[in-house]
């Protein structure tokens, strides 16, 4: 697989900038990718604004971090109908153009199905023009899983957001929660196959890799950054067995778990944004 130039886009980046968790279902792992970023943020020492466009306010829940959620007016609401994708988005589309003048980073996770409200407003804004004229940074992170429907997924949103704004990165989270997706792309149908194929070409993308099963049911219980999870080894695992209830031998395993997980995870992000590892732009 040849290196994608549009790598070359995104590791010039330098914050602030805005990121975009985007796909076209639930269940892929945006939350998982968005706790990664919020960790990679706060380790770097960069602000980092939170939004989620989601009923379920997930995001807060499980990074413990403060989350501007955008809700989508509930259809049997009176007013539901004057409401537009704009007016949903303008808290965080407001936060995005003002990032030259802040200093501050945000971050969006579109939730589920509502990818294509957040496709809308950034339409009806003209992001596009913003990101040429402001000069401002966004990335938009697609996370996919192995699967023939996310596969396809994967591709509608790609171009999508070719379309909508053609200015701006693109970086796929390959999510190995039930496999890898490029390794599963060759039990697709051929058409399908070569147009996944063609995304991780030509896309630079990051690799979240499977958390054992039992401490992801753990970890997914506690409201804590893995970063956090990290730091329970340095009181002798004191915390994490108060934390997780569990004997030492489980604790340890699940501090060294996610410790092993989200390394991974880390270095993968500061590969295609080194001003995460503190790198210069011309290093």
């Amino acid at each position: 697989m040849t290196t994608p130039s549009s790598l070359l886009s995104t590791s010039a980046l330098t914050p602030p900038i805005g990121i975009v968790l985007d796909a076209d279902d639930g269940g892929v792992g945006k939350t998982h990718t968005a706790v990664q970023f919020i960790t990679a943020f706060r380790l770097a020492g960069y602000p980092l604004d939170l939004f989620q466009l989601d009923s379920k306010r997930t995001l807060a829940e499980k990074s413990g971090e403060s989350v501007t959620s955008l809700l989508v007016p509930d259809r049997h609401d009176v007013n539901a109908d004057a409401v537009t994708g704009a007016d949903v988005l303008a808290p965080w589309y407001r936060a995005a153009t003002a990032m030259p003048e802040t200093g501050r980073s945000c971050l969006l996770e579109v939730g589920g199905a509502l990818s294509p409200v957040y496709h809308e407003a950034i339409t009806d804004f003209d992001l596009e023009e913003d990101i040429d004229l402001l000069g401002l940074g966004i990335v938009t992170v697609i996370v996919t899983k192995a699967g023939g429907d996310a596969a396809s997924q994967l591709v509608r949103v790609v171009r999508r957001t070719e379309r909508n704004l053609p200015g701006s990165p693109i970086i796929v989270a390959r999510n190995e929660m039930v496999g890898s997706p490029i390794t599963a792309a060759a039990e697709l149908d051929k058409g399908l196959r070569k147009q996944v194929l063609d995304v991780f070409d030509r896309y630079p993308s990051i690799r979240l890799p499977r958390l054992n099963p039992r401490t992801m049911v753990l970890y997914e219980r506690l409201p804590v950054l893995p970063s956090t999870v990290v730091g329970w080894h340095a009181d002798n695992y004191a915390e994490a067995l108060r934390q997780t209830g569990k004997p030492r031998d489980e604790a340890k395993r699940f501090v060294r778990d996610v410790a092993a997980w989200t390394g991974t995870i880390q270095e993968e992000l500061t590969r295609v944004m080194p001003f995460l590892a503190g790198e210069s732009v011309d290093a």
